[in-house]
């Protein structure tokens, strides 16, 4: 009963402090407008470095796992990329991840966009948090320069299919499936049976084609010859200082310093604006997901994308 009363509670206090934040917004409007002929107006900021943050499992459309079903896969990350890109202040991005990775196609529409923002001269800087590993690691390499922590996770280059083969345990409770499909592989991966050759040479041939465009791309955004990343492209994970001398990264630091990182290749000057993708109400609302998903143990890992075939992401 504690515990459900302290939920309610931090539910209202949150609500309270957005819907403050919402009224003083509002009269600070209204009362620039009844005084803008006794003011003197504000100079609005000038040009600087965009935000954008990928967290968490990578795939076309998920949401944070929360009450507030806020969208924060390839679709959002591309959506906030264009708004960026539209914005004529914006002359630099950072692409702030921490992320194990994710499905193939969210990740390479990911990787796609950040290569049509390079050809138009926006420079990138992509900043890793803890991890930021095989599709983390696929789309920060589309950026001109990649700044990792000495303990961030990174690497994992690598293509992945699983599926457990529980063909025993169904045997010894008695338990049979009764399969109708339309074709003889229709039902590839069934954990009721046994791979055949078959098909594991066609899973093989999929795994084989998704790895050879994964090493193409990171040998593109990187602008290193494939024979240079192979060696290090066997799915094993690195951390930051490993990274750097198999020049995975470009440098060691924190987000701050990808910052001025960024600021310094768009020719900017140290003070120039940051700018976040997320509106105020959408921070807001993050912050009152954030809360009630630690007060809630049952919603761990809901934004996990359980039932993909194939992955860019370390193995759980």
């Amino acid at each position: 009963m504690d515990r459900n009363r302290r939920i309610i509670l931090t539910i209202l206090l949150l609500v309270l402090m957005a819907c403050i934040l919402v009224v003083i917004d509002i009269g600070l409007n209204i009362k620039s407008v009844e005084k803008k002929e006794m003011r003197l107006p504000i100079p609005e900021f000038g040009p600087g470095v965009g935000v954008v943050r990928v967290y968490g499992s990578i795939s076309i459309s998920d949401s944070t796992g929360g009450y507030m079903g806020l969208l924060s896969g390839a679709d959002a990350v591309v959506k906030k990329l264009s708004k960026l890109e539209k914005n004529p202040k914006i002359k630099a991005i950072v692409l702030r991840i921490n992320s194990p990775g994710g499905t193939v196609g969210a990740v390479q529409e990911i990787f796609q966009k950040l290569m049509e923002l390079r050809k138009k001269n926006i420079v990138l800087v992509a900043s890793m948090g803890d991890v930021a590993a095989s599709g983390g690691y696929y789309i920060a390499s589309a950026c001109n320069h990649i700044v990792a922590n000495h303990g961030t996770i990174t690497g994992s280059i690598g293509v992945i299919a699983a599926s457990p083969n529980i063909k025993g345990l169904f045997e010894k409770l008695g338990i049979k499936m009764n399969v109708i499909k339309s074709g003889k592989y229709k039902d590839i991966l069934a954990s009721h049976r046994d791979m055949s050759d078959e098909e594991r040479d066609m899973l093989q041939e999929m795994i084989d084609s998704s790895y050879l465009q994964f090493l193409k791309d990171v040998s593109l955004g990187r602008n290193i010859p494939i024979s240079d990343i192979r060696p290090y492209a066997d799915g094993r994970v690195v951390n930051g200082e490993s990274a750097l001398k198999y020049r995975l990264i470009d440098s060691i630091g924190t987000y701050e310093d990808a910052v001025l990182k960024a600021k310094t290749l768009a020719k900017l000057p140290e003070d120039a604006a940051v700018y976040e993708s997320d509106s105020p109400f959408e921070q807001i609302l993050r912050t009152i997901d954030k809360a009630l998903l630690n007060n809630n143990p049952l919603s761990t890992g809901l934004n996990k994308n359980k039932y993909s075939l194939i992955e860019y992401s370390i193995e759980p």
